[in-house]
């Protein structure tokens, strides 16, 4: 599961900087395309807060980040991840966390469904972006797993 995980990690983690480059090179800076892509961040940051059982109860999903502040998020996320990951073994990935959502309500899941999640609450919010990128008139940078296997 750790290969697994960590080419799933690798390949969010190029997405997201796909992103970034193209509003880098493009000079976009939305408001509302910057806003998903802090929360893709800010959600993959206070996720790990929450797996590794520290206090995420202040942190914001939801924050305005601007373009360098979710650039250097990426790249310090991408780093804890991989690391974790590579630590975790077969039975890590079967452990509960247990956490309390965005509106306080209690809630339990695995390790290996948290990491599962991520994945796909990433490439939603991309698709949000891209679609957000269609309608200013771009065309959007290819962000899909495909793409990124192909090389």
């Amino acid at each position: 599961m750790n290969d697994y995980f960590s080419k799933l990690f690798k390949y969010n983690d190029w997405a997201n900087k796909t992103v970034v480059k193209f509003l880098q090179s493009h000079n976009i800076n939305n408001q509302d395309i910057l806003s998903l892509l802090s929360h893709i961040v800010l959600a993959e940051q206070i996720w790990m807060v929450r797996m590794q059982k520290g206090n995420y109860e202040k942190l914001d999903f939801w924050k305005q980040l601007s373009l360098e502040e979710c650039e250097k998020l990426i790249e310090e996320n991408f780093s804890i991840y991989f690391s974790f990951i590579g630590k975790l073994n077969e039975k890590d990935f079967k452990r509960i966390v247990h956490y309390k959502n965005s509106k306080g309500i209690d809630f339990s899941n695995t390790i290996e469904d948290i990491l599962t999640h991520l994945s796909h609450h990433s490439s939603y919010h991309r698709a949000q972006i891209a679609r957000d990128l269609r309608k200013l008139g771009y065309q959007p940078a290819i962000t899909d797993y495909i793409a990124f296997i192909r090389g």
